[in-house]
């Protein structure tokens, strides 16, 4: 049986086709984003075009059916948080307010002013961080900018479900709308007592319906299934044996997640999700993630571009080597670097900083093993999150994104963070192979999520 997933990100798209009984992805395509975040009015809004991710993901399945076309089943992810306003044809009549959106982190102006996204947690209890489609949305309800004739909102991942499966009514799963905000995970669906006391009208809120359901067809006949959360499908595509391994994540963010039967202690510093087929997932995400690398290499190249007077072709070749030239320990001891450029979920207010320095060792590479260290050091920090679960010793960390797969003294620092011996995933689509693996699932080829890990190669 082949399945096809789709991972819609931020920076990129990729779609593959994945055959079951040989445990490999047939074929697949990765493409930058046809629509990068842009910010009309103010610094802090990021927004992206619905409308032309929807036409370069039909390109892409596309190209995917023109090499395979007897497809049992599509399923999809992306990027979690973020909103799109919907009509009552199920158009979108709003650009997608991604989850770097900041507009929610902005203050309400009001005596002991504090920040939309702080505001709505108060009003419904629900710690709901900027970025957040409620957090979005209670901005838009309160500064009066909900578009006119919107009747909804869902994910972008949902959104081009609902188009591709040729309907006008989103429908999402456990994992996208907790994503969105406001989402008990006593009941499965969202606290609509709770998100009223903001005031906010729930009938905009999308119909919550089990993991793997089949929303529709395409116009080909190939059955359509809900969309998983783009963390949730990394972890379900490359995690084999879920209670007794972390997955680390470093790509555009970063994550530590953890597969928890049930989650006994609230936690503070991490996030609990709903997995789906049960159990949670135990997650602290690092906003700034890779970026924190690449703010790096923008200093570096610009440093370079003004001594020269040109702009180089490549910075991160330069770092490589610079990494193997100064050895941790060589001159670099005492250096430090808090990678929270962006802030955290519970702080958004929070910087990065760069500490220690000393004659010795602030040298470009001493700062690019310190920044490398920062990110691991961040993720690190939320073992202990973990320990007061009661959870048991993890004897695997899994590696993904494209930070761990193109750097391996990165994967060497996480490597003596952790303990224990980093391995990579099979496919470096992980979302997407987690997202094929739930249309798998959701056909019934698979007979539970728990059983999707012995599918991987």
């Amino acid at each position: 049986m082949i399945t096809a997933g789709l991972d819609i990100g931020t920076t990129s798209i990729s779609g593959l086709l994945y055959d079951l009984e040989k445990r490999t992805i047939l074929h697949s395509l990765t493409e930058a984003q046809a629509s990068l975040p842009f910010s009309p009015n103010q610094e802090w809004e990021r927004l992206q075009d619905p409308e032309l991710i929807l036409k370069q993901v039909g390109r892409i399945l596309e190209h995917l059916l023109a090499h395979q076309p007897e497809v049992a089943g599509i399923g999809l992810t992306g990027a979690m948080h973020g909103i799109v306003y919907l009509d009552k044809s199920g158009r979108a009549v709003s650009p997608l307010y991604t989850w770097q959106d900041g507009r929610a982190g902005q203050l309400t102006g009001g005596t002991g002013s504090t920040t939309y996204a702080q505001q709505f947690s108060d009003l419904t209890g629900y710690t709901v961080a900027p970025g957040y489609g409620l957090a979005t949305h209670y901005y838009n309800v309160c500064r009066q900018r909900v578009p006119e004739g919107a009747v909804g909102f869902c994910t972008i991942a949902d959104y081009i479900a609902m188009r591709l499966a040729n309907g006008d009514v989103p429908l999402i799963d456990a994992t996208q709308a907790a994503g969105i905000g406001g989402f008990s995970l006593g009941t499965g669906d969202f606290d609509r007592t709770a998100i009223s006391m903001a005031g906010i009208d729930c009938s905009l809120l999308p119909q919550v319906v089990p993991s793997g359901t089949a929303i529709g067809s395409t116009s080909q006949g190939i059955p359509v299934y809900t969309s998983l959360g783009d963390n949730q499908a990394s972890f379900l595509g490359s995690v084999p044996q879920s209670g007794e391994s972390l997955l680390l994540n470093i790509g555009t963010g970063s994550q530590l997640s953890a597969w928890l039967p049930h989650c006994v202690n609230t936690p503070t510093a991490m996030e609990v999700r709903p997995f789906p087929g049960g159990g949670v997932l135990m997650v602290g995400a690092a906003l700034s993630g890779g970026k924190s690398y690449a703010l790096l290499e923008g200093f570096f190249r610009k440093l370079i571009t003004a001594y020269s007077g040109e702009a180089p072709a490549d910075v991160y070749s330069l770092m490589s080597r610079l990494l193997s030239e100064e050895v941790p320990g060589s001159g670099s001891t005492g250096l430090t670097v808090n990678t929270q450029f962006l802030g955290t979920r519970t702080d958004p207010e929070k910087r990065g900083s760069v500490q220690g320095i000393t004659l010795e060792n602030f040298t470009p590479g001493g700062l690019a093993h310190a920044f490398l260290q920062g990110m691991v050091d961040e993720l690190h920090g939320f073992l202990a999150e973990l320990e007061q679960q009661g959870t048991a010793t993890f004897s695997r960390l899994i590696g993904s994104g494209n930070a761990l797969r193109t750097n391996p003294v990165l994967c060497a620092k996480a490597e003596a963070a952790f303990g224990l011996p980093l391995e990579l995933g099979e496919h470096a689509e992980e979302a997407a192979v987690g997202a094929a693996l739930c249309a798998a699932v959701g056909s019934g080829e698979i007979s539970s999520f728990s059983e999707a890990g012995a599918y991987l190669g």
